[in-house]
C-alpha cells in the first residue's frame, strides 16, 4: 500500500510542477507590451503578412498567413474556404508543422491559391482559442468561406496527407463522401 501512496504522491507534484510551469509561461506572455504580442502574432515563421506603417499587409513568401477578423473577412470577399491554424510558440508538434510541412511548397501553393489561411497563436489569443474549444495543439479547422466549421484535425500531419485533405475540402468532395472513400478514388 505504501509504494501506491508514493506512486500518487509523485504524480501530484508532477502535476502541480506541470501547471506551474504553464502559468508561469502564461505570465510571461501577458507581461509582454501589447504591441509586442501583435507582432508575434503577424509574424509567423517568416511567411507571415508583415504590417506596414500604413497597416497594409506586406507578403514575405511562403503561406500567406491572416490574422482572425481580416482573414474570415477575406474568405468571404473572395468565397475561399477557410485553413484556421490554432499554435503556440512551446508546441512541439506545431514547431515541427512549420519546419516541415508548412514549408513544402506544394502545401504552400495549395493554401495560397485555394485558401484564407489564418493563423492564431493561443498563447496571444486565449480568449479566441476558448471560443473554438481548442484543446490541443496543434489544431486546424476547414471551413466554408461563411465561417461555417467543416471539419477539424488536431496534431501534425506531413505535408502529402495536409494536400489530400485540403484538395478534399476544396472540391467540397465532403459533401458527397467520406476521407476514405475519397482517398480510393484519389
Amino acid at each position: 500500500m505504501r509504494k501506491e501512496n508514493v506512486l500518487v504522491a509523485v504524480l501530484i507534484v508532477m502535476i502541480a510542477g506541470g501547471i506551474y510551469g504553464y502559468n508561469a509561461n502564461k505570465s510571461k506572455e501577458t507581461a509582454r507590451p501589447e504591441h509586442a504580442s501583435q507582432t508575434r502574432q503577424a509574424v509567423f515563421e517568416g511567411s507571415a503578412p508583415v504590417q506596414a506603417a500604413t497597416g497594409q499587409e506586406i507578403q514575405t513568401g511562403g503561406i500567406q498567413w491572416k490574422d482572425f477578423t481580416p482573414g474570415m473577412a477575406r474568405a468571404r470577399e473572395e468565397n475561399k474556404s477557410i485553413f484556421l491554424y490554432f499554435h503556440a510558440p512551446w508546441c512541439t508538434y506545431c514547431t515541427k508543422l512549420k519546419k516541415t510541412t508548412f514549408r513544402d511548397a506544394k502545401v504552400q501553393s495549395y493554401l495560397n491559391e485555394n485558401f484564407v489561411s489564418i493563423s492564431v497563436n493561443t498563447d496571444v489569443n486565449q480568449a479566441l482559442a476558448q471560443e473554438w474549444r481548442v484543446r490541443g495543439l496543434p489544431t486546424m479547422w476547414f471551413l466554408a468561406p461563411d465561417g461555417k466549421k467543416i471539419n477539424q484535425m488536431p496534431g501534425f500531419v506531413e505535408a502529402g496527407q495536409l494536400l489530400k485533405i485540403l484538395e478534399y475540402i476544396h472540391t467540397k468532395s465532403y459533401t458527397t463522401m467520406d476521407f476514405r472513400e475519397f482517398m480510393k478514388n484519389g
